[in-house]
């Protein structure tokens, strides 16, 4: 597991004091196309916004991600609410997503690419893919961002990624000074 990775995620979790615990409000306007039972899986889950709405939903969730600290607290979160939800410390670049098929995937600012193929894998068939990534549109209004630590997507990179699934919802556009792409997929 990469150490600096999680050193580094677990300083931000630490440091953390005013958690949005709503989800975004493009992801609550489909809420009529997403799954309210199965499995549900927030990859890459950080303090575990997704996975606490899924579980909210009525789905028994998995959130994987490499920091304990974030994992605590989306445990915390969910405590709060009633809710059970699974966390697991996961370096998804050395160990990929855990087994098991699912209902609901989400994978919100995370890109790795060779990740992609997976995450439709995992879907059970009728599941739902939510994805949301930063793009290389960004630097036109912030060029000065370190793409080395906060790699950036290209252009329909997200949508392609979708490849063989039904889309449902796919934008790319500027949200204030950040252009990201959002989707929402089926798998046949």
């Amino acid at each position: 597991m990469s150490s600096d990775e999680r050193a580094k995620w677990d300083q931000r979790w630490s440091e953390e004091r005013d958690l949005p615990r709503s989800v975004p409000s493009w992801v609550a306007e489909l809420a009529d196309e997403l799954p309210r039972a199965g499995r549900g899986l927030d990859v890459a889950a950080g303090a575990g916004r997704l996975a606490v709405f899924m579980a909210r939903r009525g789905l028994d969730v998995e959130a994987v991600d490499i920091s304990p600290v974030g994992l605590a607290l989306a445990r915390e979160a969910a405590r709060d609410e009633g809710l059970k939800l699974k966390t697991v410390v996961r370096d998804l670049v050395s160990e990929g997503l855990p087994e098991g098929s699912f209902d609901l995937v989400a994978c919100f600012h995370y890109r790795q690419t060779d990740l992609f193929p997976s995450l439709r894998e995992a879907l059970r068939p009728g599941g739902v893919l939510l994805a949301e990534v930063e793009t290389v549109r960004t630097l036109e209004r912030t060029p000065k961002i370190d793409t080395a630590r906060r790699p950036l997507a290209e252009p329909n990179e997200l949508l392609r990624a979708a490849e063989g699934l039904e889309v449902v919802f796919y934008r790319e556009a500027f949200f204030g000074d950040r252009a990201l792409a959002r989707l929402c997929a089926r798998k046949r």
